[in-house]
């Protein structure tokens, strides 16, 4: 029983000896105003996406299509939750009207629905940040996809220090996402 208790006792000590992993946020992009075709409302739903990116766990994506994570990283939340909340901020920030999330209640005019296919490192390609996000706009009265399109940027990047990494990454997803704020301003 005495020995028992100890190898409980030092395994605990061990996990609890264990360094937390860094904890990294992802930025909104800053833009100027930002001129609409039209008033609609636009709703931003969370982005669909593989099991692999739905966490907050970073991809490093290696030679032969291996995927690992960068150790010793996390996100500040889920992927698809960090993603939506930024898109968001992005088109405020760009002061892009009558915007908002499903659960603001809104009478929506149209859906950006998206779906997250890439955010890694790719090791494979020599060290770069991809992200790629495909954005359907969806015309909530009749139903049916009225405009689709799939947006990708990459940057150059380095794995280690793993700060470099995720900066690295919230620049491809900055980009990415002015992107998608144009294209929606100019279709919906």
């Amino acid at each position: 029983m005495v020995a028992s208790a100890s190898a409980l006792a030092l395994a605990l000590t061990g996990c609890l000896g264990a360094s937390p992993p860094l904890t990294f946020d992802l930025g909104s992009s800053g833009g100027g105003r930002v001129r609409r075709r039209s008033s609609r409302v636009v709703v931003i739903t969370l982005p669909k996406t593989v099991q692999t990116y739905d966490s907050q766990r970073v991809v490093v994506r290696e030679p032969g299509n291996i995927l690992s994570y960068l150790p010793d990283a996390q996100l500040s939340d889920t992927l698809p939750r960090l993603v939506q909340t930024r898109m968001l901020q992005t088109f405020e920030a760009s002061n892009f009207p009558n915007i908002g999330r499903p659960d603001d209640q809104l009478r929506v005019d149209v859906t950006l629905a998206t779906e997250l296919r890439a955010f890694e490192i790719d090791a494979g390609s020599g060290n770069v940040a991809t992200v790629t996000i495909n954005a359907k706009l969806v015309d909530e009265r009749r139903g049916a996809i009225f405009a689709s399109r799939t947006f990708t940027a990459k940057t150059p990047a380095v794995l280690d220090p793993t700060a470099a990494a995720i900066a690295a990454l919230d620049t491809s997803l900055k980009d990415v996402m002015g992107q998608i704020m144009q294209w929606t301003a100019q279709t919906a």
